[in-house]
């Protein structure tokens, strides 16, 4: 028999992994290669909340708007978890975040930390 706390850990990890797999089918291949591409240049990086947001506030306006369509599909996604899960919504987004920052994210990328600052990897 599961105790709570485990049952509680399982659902997160879950819930983390049908974030990540539903920002996979949600993000066509071309808008992934301009994030990668946008956060190797360091113009975007990633929130502790599971957004991406401008590091460079002077960035084109492609990649404005690059950050705004990740963002909102992002939310999509982590409002239709945190309904399934019945968890909040941030939960979820803030998951998602240390999972990306962790695994995703390359050398030299951009994070924000708890205190907004931008850290490097």
């Amino acid at each position: 028999m599961m105790s709570s706390f485990m049952r509680k850990s399982l659902g997160q990890f879950l819930a983390t992994l049908m974030v990540i797999a539903a920002l996979a089918v949600t993000s066509m291949p071309a808008r992934a290669d301009a994030l990668d591409d946008a956060r190797a240049a360091g113009l975007v990086g990633e929130r502790a909340d599971g957004y991406v947001a401008l590091v460079d506030s002077n960035a084109p306006a492609n990649v404005k708007n690059l950050v705004k369509d990740i963002n909102d599909k992002r939310r999509v996604a982590y409002q239709k978890i945190a309904a399934e899960k019945g968890v909040p919504v941030e939960q979820i987004g803030a998951i998602t975040a240390e999972k990306i920052i962790r695994e995703i994210l390359q050398p030299g990328m951009y994070y924000m930390d708890a205190t907004g600052a931008w850290k490097t990897k």
